[in-house]
């Protein structure tokens, strides 16, 4: 076979990094919530398996983690070459952005520094421009998205024709909310508004969202509120998520790292038990497809026929794309008890 360029590239995308590590930290991009009982963003135990296997091989003070780092070790499922691609897409779309905000003139700084001391949480804000109209800062999250799932968030063809846009992913939502909560909200020269923008890498449509952070009156959290900005406007909706339970998220991963900490629980599921998946059925959540399975299967239940249809199987897809997989579940994606 001849030499390839592609191959030679992707091959490149593997290679190690140089360089010594950093104190580990928590990031803002694996941020974890519980609204209503539902967990929403990072699973609490993913984030503990990278945190403790991080801090282990930093520092002697974490000793006592050496059986979760031959355990983290032992098991990591590396990134698949389809997810350097789609990582390596990701920061290019930034850059783009980045590059068009010096072009347009509304440049301030790219990859601002953000620490929370007392979680111990780091992370970078995309870029910061300046508002030509207010004169205010304001910080941007860039994230570039694709396929099906982007009409979740940008909307579909028919909702857009109708001036509609979907819904800002949880996760960003709380990346960002952390960002202009610690950072935006505690300067009187920045904007009381984040924005999260978004564009679709196969489309090329996009869509903003005006994210605020804002003290409730009755129970004095922080909720994180977010609005459609553009190309449509939209009502402002509660996210329902608040900055403390957020930390408090945080902060239970720190506690599990000490010694004697307990390891989280899953957060997700990779296959969801029948008794979910009859919840989801009576919450008209499953698919119309789905829903024909599962009625089919019920009824042949209540008739005692003997040869019944396979019981309708889903799962939640943070298990399935998780690097920690194969420490929760056996090969026949059975739990595994920790």
């Amino acid at each position: 076979m001849s030499w390839s360029f592609i191959q030679h590239a992707t091959n490149h995308l593997a290679k190690p990094r140089f360089g010594e590590q950093k104190q580990p930290t928590l990031w803002p991009s694996s941020a974890t919530a519980i609204v209503a009982g539902n967990f929403l963003g990072k699973c609490r135990r993913q984030n503990f398996l990278r945190y403790a296997k991080d801090n282990y091989a930093f520092s002697e003070n974490y000793d006592h983690l050496k059986d979760v780092y031959d355990l983290v070790s032992a098991n990591t499922i590396p990134p698949s070459v389809y997810s350097r691609w789609i990582w390596r897409a990701g920061e290019l779309y930034e850059q783009y952005c980045i590059d068009l905000a010096k072009e347009s003139g509304v440049y301030v700084a790219e990859q601002v520094n953000i620490y929370i001391p007392e979680f111990n949480v780091s992370g970078k804000i995309d870029f910061i421009v300046i508002n030509p109209e207010t004169h205010k800062y304001q910080i941007v999250e860039v994230k570039s998205i694709y396929g099906f799932n982007a009409n979740s968030v940008l909307g579909t063809d028919s909702q857009r024709r109708d001036g509609i846009m979907g819904s800002p992913r949880e996760s960003h939502l709380m990346q960002i909310g952390l960002y202009q909560s610690w950072y935006g909200n505690t300067n009187d020269d920045f904007a009381k508004e984040a924005l999260l923008s978004y564009g679709a890498r196969d489309t090329g449509k996009y869509g903003e969202f005006l994210v605020t952070v804002e003290k409730d009156q009755e129970d004095s959290k922080h909720y994180i509120w977010y609005q459609p900005n553009t190309p449509f406007n939209g009502p402002k909706i509660n996210s329902g998520i608040t900055i403390e339970n957020i930390l408090q998220n945080y902060k239970s991963v720190q506690d599990a790292l000490l010694p004697g900490g307990i390891i989280p629980d899953r957060d997700y599921d990779l296959l969801y038990s029948q008794e979910k998946i009859e919840a989801l059925y009576q919450d008209g959540k499953l698919t119309k497809t789905d829903t024909a399975q599962h009625e089919k299967r019920k009824k042949q239940i209540e008739e005692g026929k003997k040869r019944i249809v396979k019981p309708v199987q889903k799962g939640d897809w943070q298990c399935r794309l998780c690097e920690y997989r194969n420490i929760c579940y056996d090969e026949d994606s059975n739990p595994k008890t920790l």
